[in-house]
């Protein structure tokens, strides 16, 4: 079971990209006599298929998917974030196919956190300040810089994130009609300690200080809930 399983999550991340032509039937809802709704069915069928051919492992004789790459089909980054592996981290992901393996595997070493960084704190951190915006002053220049500060911290800089893993798969690609294509698939995973990128965010939101009161009264809010509970997934 759980190795069909891990089958199913390969393909959903390593196949789904393949998918030429999708037909997508939607059931209507159907009210039953109580008066509860049936959900809305989505299915989905595909003519291309995706075979995996090689991958990392092939030359050692490992045949199971990472668990963390299990988790993230599964659940997404929270899901990498809950392994013992990454206790106390934050993970970021990201993904990138093309024609030839160098080129991915030079993409792997070159790749810079940093982008991915500050795309995951424009989203968790906006929870953040949105919770807290009641305390901004009534005024344009305010609200103007509150809101600013989101991009600020987006496009700001962090250190202390380093690489935790990678994998890459090879895949030919059918669909009838058409000549087979073959492609690579690479998958990096970054972390960095949440307390140290927790504190870069704190002091960061110190520097959007401008000496009015109520304005940096909302920051200091921003400042202590990022300290003690984290930038948490909404």
């Amino acid at each position: 079971m759980m190795e069909r399983r891990k089958t199913m999550m390969r393909t959903s991340l390593f196949g789904l990209t393949a998918v030429v032509a999708a037909v997508i039937v939607l059931a209507a809802c159907a009210t039953k006599g109580d008066g509860d709704a049936q959900a809305d069915r989505i299915t989905l069928s595909s003519s291309a298929t995706a075979k995996t051919v090689e991958h990392k492992g092939t030359g050692y004789g490992i045949n199971e998917l990472p668990e963390w790459i299990s988790e993230y089909l599964d659940r997404g980054v929270p899901g990498v974030e809950s392994l013992a592996d990454y206790k106390g981290k934050y993970c970021f992901v990201a993904e990138e196919q093309g024609p030839a393996l160098q080129q991915l595997l030079t993409w792997v070493n070159n790749f810079n956190a940093q982008q991915q960084i500050g795309a995951t704190i424009n989203t968790r951190v906006a929870s953040v300040f949105k919770a807290n915006e009641s305390l901004v002053p009534d005024n344009a220049d305010s609200q103007r810089a509150y809101s600013n500060a989101i991009n600020t911290l987006f496009t700001a800089t962090y250190t202390g994130a380093r690489k935790e893993a990678d994998w890459w798969l090879k895949q030919v690609i059918s669909n009838r009609g058409e000549p087979d294509e073959t492609r690579y698939t690479a998958i990096a995973l970054y972390s960095i300690d949440r307390n140290i990128l927790n504190d870069q965010i704190a002091a960061r939101v110190e520097e959007l200080k401008a000496g009015n009161t109520e304005l940096d009264a909302a920051f200091n809010a921003v400042s202590a809930t990022i300290l003690e509970r984290g930038l948490e997934w909404e």
